[in-house]
């Protein structure tokens, strides 16, 4: 099938947006951790700040939509200003680098702002790109985002193993990529946003789709209950491998490849498959098998104790996060009706970001009563569970085809 003009466009900007997307994604993943532990040494509260910060805006998301009905701006246009105002407040934390809370605010603000405008672009993808291809094409952009990734991961990891004094390159660099994504995604080709004339445009309208929506309801309880333990372990990676207190200490360029460059390369080199598995089989079936490779990413990384587990642990990690990022970025658009997906995908956001705000704390408070071992255990046994679940509820080839009816049909 043949990508119309919006599709191709949509393409094309998606690619060049992943190259800044995959630095902001560094900084996400490693750089603004390994930053708050080794250059400014900051404690519990403040790296909770910067590991919840996604999940506020994920959390925002969900009163953002039902703005927008009553804005009807250009998806594109709304999108582009809140990443160019990310943008601003990373620039802010690059021109004071010496204060540690500006430093971690203004990170913390620049990954809110990008998070909480995910549900307009699934709502774009839904819009320009064709259900048959559209995992694939999104999966392609990954693996470039991935790779840009890697690349930053070992710029970074060598800039910082020539001094930590260099680190406010990073962050200027941070601010300068969260403008150019920006800039390519002001470009997106959309229309003023179409709302249903039914729809209700409070700002809690999003959701009403768990009551209407079984299956919907049903994958979001199975996301929760997987996403807990995800965020509890994934929060502590940095943390474990480079807080001296912890007893493994690896030098800066060491963690750097270890959570920031091998887990991303596996996720560049497998995005793509992802994509053709997304496409072709069930969702549910798709979810439950990256779920069993997150819990055992999981277990390999905390109970090994030498860099070849750690390294295999990361790999697998990268792995189900290809997979993770496909299902997770566009399974609404399996589910809700065309004008629907944003407000579907706000709810799954705001879920996310409210889970996202818990881990953090949540996983350092568990260190104070468990080990790493033991809470990765838990972990592990939390994400199969997840799996076991959603299996009990797959039912027919029916959720997985190319368009649904509207949900009170399917009810």
């Amino acid at each position: 099938m043949s990508l119309s003009a919006s599709g191709r466009h949509t393409f094309r900007n998606e690619l060049w947006r992943a190259l800044p997307s995959g630095v902001l994604d560094s900084m996400a993943s490693t750089f603004g951790m390994l930053l708050a532990v080794r250059v400014f040494g900051l404690g519990q509260l403040e790296k909770s700040i910067f590991l919840g910060a996604t999940s506020g805006g994920l959390l925002a998301s969900l009163f953002a939509v039902p703005l927008l009905l009553r804005l009807r701006g250009r998806l594109s246009g709304i999108a582009a200003g809140v990443q160019i105002a990310g943008a601003g407040c990373m620039a802010i934390a690059a021109m004071l680098p010496t204060h540690p809370w500006v430093f971690i605010i203004g990170l913390s603000l620049g990954l809110f702002c990008f998070s909480m405008q995910i549900p307009l672009m699934t709502q774009i993808y839904r819009l320009n790109y064709p259900a048959e291809r559209r995992g694939r094409l999104y999966a392609m952009a990954g693996a470039l985002r991935a790779l840009s990734a890697v690349g930053f991961g070992l710029f970074g990891g060598w800039l910082l193993g020539r001094g930590l004094s260099h680190y406010p390159w990073l962050l200027w660099s941070f601010a300068a990529a969260g403008l150019i994504s920006g800039l390519w995604t002001r470009d997106l080709p959309t229309t003023p946003w179409q709302a249903d004339p039914s729809d209700d445009a409070s700002l809690l309208s999003s959701l009403r789709w768990i009551q209407l929506d079984r299956d919907f309801r049903t994958l979001l309880i199975s996301w929760m209950i997987m996403g807990i333990g995800n965020l509890v372990a994934s929060s502590l990676f940095v943390e474990y491998l480079a807080n001296p207190s912890h007893g493994i200490n690896l030098p800066e360029p060491e963690v750097a490849m270890l959570t920031g460059v091998l887990p991303v390369l596996a996720r560049s080199v497998s995005s793509y498959p992802w994509g053709l598995i997304y496409d072709r089989m069930g969702l549910f079936a798709v979810r439950s098998v990256l779920n069993l490779i997150f819990a055992l990413s999981i277990l390999i990384f905390f109970l090994g104790q030498s860099r070849t587990a750690w390294a295999l642990g990361m790999l697998l990690w990268g792995l189900a996060t290809a997979g993770g990022n496909v299902t997770w970025g566009l399974w609404v658009t399996k589910l809700a009706p065309q004008h629907a997906v944003a407000q579907y995908m706000s709810v799954h956001t705001f879920l996310t970001g409210l889970r996202g705000v818990i881990a953090p704390p949540l996983a350092f408070a568990a260190l104070q009563v468990m080990s790493f071992q033991t809470l990765s255990m838990i972990c592990a046994a939390g994400i199969a569970s997840a799996s076991a679940f959603i299996t009990v509820r797959a039912r027919s080839s029916e959720l997985d085809s190319r368009e649904f009816k509207h949900p009170r049909e399917r009810l």
